[in-house]
C-alpha cells in the first residue's frame, strides 16, 4: 500500500467560479439592486440618502429634458442593461434614444444604453471606475458620466471605438453631451453646498447653451 497517499497532505484545487446566466440572476435577485458582471452577482449596499437624493434629482432633470425635446427615455436603477447572457448591470441612470426604444423589455433593455450615469457609493468605486467602465466601453455605451460625491469629482467620457475619451469642460466648467442633443451642465452643480432646484436647473438648460455660437 502506498502510505503517501494516505498521509501526505494535498493542496486542494481552487473550485471553479460559479458563472451565472441572466435568467439565474433574475431568479435570485428580486427587489434589491445588484449587477451581473461576468456571471457574478455584485450586491449593492443599502443606499445612503445623499446618494438617492442625487440620483433622483438628476434622473428628473434628464428625464424631463429628454421628454421635452422628444429624444428618448430615461430610466432608473432597477432596470437591467442586458448586454450578454452573463452581463447585466443596473446603472443608476440611463438614457436610450427614441429610435432604440424597441430594445426595451419589461424589466430590462436588451443591449447597451446610449448614456449611462453612475454615482459612486461607498464600496462601489472600483466597480464603477474599473469593471463597469470597461464593460460599458466594450458593449457600446456611447457616453459614461461618473460622479464621485465623496471626492467631489465628476468624469464625462465618450466612447470612440471602444476607448473612453474625455468630454471637454470649457472655461466655465460646462460640459456638453454628444448624445443628448443640446444638453449641457456645469460640473460643479453636483457638489454645490446650497440646495439646487430641479425645475430651475431644467429651465436653465432648456433655455439654451450659454456657450453656443
Amino acid at each position: 500500500m502506498n502510505t503517501a497517499l494516505l498521509n501526505k497532505p494535498f493542496t486542494r484545487q481552487k473550485p471553479p467560479r460559479e458563472k451565472l446566466t441572466y435568467a439565474e440572476f433574475c431568479a435570485r435577485i428580486h427587489e434589491q439592486k445588484a449587477d451581473l458582471i461576468e456571471g457574478e452577482i455584485i450586491m449593492a449596499s443599502p443606499a445612503r440618502i445623499k446618494h438617492e437624493d442625487e440620483v433622483d434629482f438628476w434622473k428628473y432633470v434628464l428625464k424631463k429634458y429628454a421628454q421635452k425635446r422628444g429624444l428618448g427615455k430615461v430610466m432608473g436603477s432597477r432596470v437591467a442593461m442586458k448586454v450578454s447572457d452573463h452581463d447585466a448591470p443596473e446603472p443608476d441612470i440611463m438614457f436610450v434614444k427614441k429610435e432604440r426604444l424597441h430594445l426595451l423589455g419589461e424589466t430590462e433593455i436588451f443591449g447597451p444604453a446610449d448614456l449611462v450615469v453612475e454615482f459612486i457609493s461607498p464600496g462601489s468605486r472600483r466597480v464603477d471606475f474599473v469593471d463597469k467602465r470597461e464593460l460599458y466601453a466594450n458593449y457600446g455605451v456611447l457616453e459614461y458620466w461618473l460622479v464621485d460625491l465623496y471626492k467631489q469629482q465628476a468624469f464625462f467620457w465618450k466612447n470612440v471605438n471602444g476607448i473612453w475619451e474625455d468630454l471637454p469642460l470649457d472655461d466655465n466648467g460646462i460640459v456638453r453631451s454628444e448624445i443628448l442633443t443640446g444638453y449641457w451642465l456645469r460640473g460643479d452643480w453636483f457638489f454645490a453646498v446650497e440646495e439646487l432646484d430641479e425645475m430651475e436647473i431644467l429651465e436653465t438648460i432648456l433655455a439654451g447653451d450659454p456657450g453656443a455660437k
